[in-house]
């Protein structure tokens, strides 16, 4: 049997670590559907989650975010892609660990920086120059970090690897857990 067996899997961590490529391809890797929470959300409200922000602001979109989480929890055997606050909230917090296993994905700062410092389509992200940016960055990921550290898995994010090799590093380890 394998941590996996009867339970979703959900990535989580800061944006820009990779969560939803990572998973797609752990998805595939247990021959399982995959979803992303944030591509729900758009594909639903026709906006993109930066429209959705400036439109209808950011408490519109975690209230979209957590109906996906509370209607995806109800799956069984799904990889998920979830948003990198999604876990900051109580309720969803409750239903990942009720469904599922998380694994969160985590890289250093630099490598935050240089990921997020080149997307323009990052609503939490805009408006800031480069240094300003950093320390955003930095204070974001501090908010976050204590959420993040309650995942039942953690993995570094490397930037010398694809999305497809940790998928497989981390299909591994688990499947070793054994």
């Amino acid at each position: 049997m394998y941590p996996w067996d009867g339970k979703n899997i959900y990535f989580t961590g800061f944006m820009g670590t990779g969560k939803s490529a990572v998973a797609r391809h752990f998805a595939r890797l247990l021959g399982r559907s995959f979803f992303d929470t944030d591509a729900l959300i758009e594909s639903e409200a026709q906006m993109t989650i930066s429209e959705i922000f400036t439109r209808q602001g950011e408490s519109k979109f975690r209230e979209m975010e957590k109906q996906k989480v509370q209607r995806l929890a109800r799956e069984k055997e799904i990889v998920v892609a979830l948003g990198g606050g999604a876990i900051m909230d109580s309720d969803n917090w409750r239903e990942l660990q009720r469904s599922g296993l998380t694994v969160c994905l985590f890289a250093k700062l630099d490598v935050l920086y240089e990921r997020l410092g080149r997307k323009k389509d990052r609503p939490l992200m805009a408006g800031y120059s480069a240094d300003a940016l950093r320390q955003h960055i930095a204070a974001l990921l501090a908010e976050r970090q204590p959420f993040y550290d309650l995942a039942t898995y953690q993995f570094e994010s490397l930037p010398d690897k694809t999305p497809q090799q940790t998928a497989e590093e981390i299909y591994i380890a688990l499947r070793d857990e054994i």
